[in-house]
């Protein structure tokens, strides 16, 4: 079976995360002999931790909040769309060379064409907060071909930042009812304390999809405003994070793994807890 591949997810906080059972049951597709562990990693001590994991031989991290530019910093080589998103989510061990990869954006439209057959082709788009999740979706969205970008944030200078530097549309909360989106995504952190981002209801009326970022066994507050206000279809974001994984494994190993079983695992396993 060869020697066991250290891998892990590090962050702060981290102690949440879904990501051993969901490389586990990767792992199992391909019978890859690895380990996936959860490392809280204290504020400004990135670099230090990072090293020590690489000197005890791991092979690779995935890395989640609030060091996703940190982990870009860090990395020696980096793709094109950590590059545009300033930011990297996965980093793979190579040697002396750290390479930094932006899984988000590939994860989320995965999860968007496959599980929910939706097109972002000539699109009108909302995008609700500008951190740095939404630097990871823009470039990839940007690919798609979508009709319009609009983002609202609560800090308006930040939203007009970000919009400056991907040629997209700034808006604020209170003008986000006075058009027709097909699709709006919560990218702020919101529903993680069980409240909804300040849109006015009539902003969801005929939105083909609204997709919450954040993941949870019931639907989110934001999921719950959606559907009141009249969007068709409403998503948490479980599918774009068992996606993304995929991308990232698949960075680490050369092979990806089905993710529609996992999909459905992990679904169940929340529902648990």
């Amino acid at each position: 079976m060869g020697k066991e591949s250290k891998y892990a997810v590090v962050g702060n906080p981290v102690a949440h995360s879904l990501s051993p059972e969901i490389h586990e049951a990767f792992a199992k597709q391909f019978g890859d002999n690895i380990s996936y562990e959860k490392i809280e990693i204290p504020l400004g001590e990135f670099e230090s931790y990072i090293e020590d994991l690489i000197s005890e031989g791991y092979k690779g991290v995935n890395v989640t909040i609030p060091f996703k530019v940190d982990a870009y910093r860090f990395s020696t080589k980096t793709t094109a769309y950590a590059r545009q998103a300033t930011a990297a989510n996965t980093l793979k061990f190579e040697g002396n060379k750290v390479l930094g990869e932006n899984t988000d954006g590939i994860g989320f439209v995965q999860d968007l064409k496959g599980r929910l057959n939706f097109s972002l082709k000539n699109k009108n788009i909302l995008i609700l907060g500008a951190g740095g999740s939404v630097r990871g979706l823009l470039p990839v969205i940007l690919d798609e071909l979508p009709k319009k970008i609009s983002v609202a944030n609560r800090s308006v200078a930040r939203a007009q930042q970000l919009a400056d530097e991907f040629g997209i549309q700034s808006i604020l909360y209170d003008e986000t009812g006075s058009e027709q989106y097909d699709l709006i995504i919560n990218a702020t952190p919101a529903s993680l304390q069980n409240k909804a981002p300040l849109i006015p209801a009539n902003a969801f009326e005929d939105c083909e999809l609204a997709f919450d970022l954040v993941y949870a066994a019931d639907p989110t507050p934001f999921m719950q405003v959606a559907k009141e206000g009249g969007a068709k279809v409403t998503s948490d974001g479980l599918g774009m994070l068992v996606e993304q994984a995929a991308d990232s494994y698949n960075f680490w190993l050369e092979h990806r793994p089905e993710t529609t079983p996992v999909y459905e695992y992990i679904r169940k396993l929340l529902a648990k807890k």
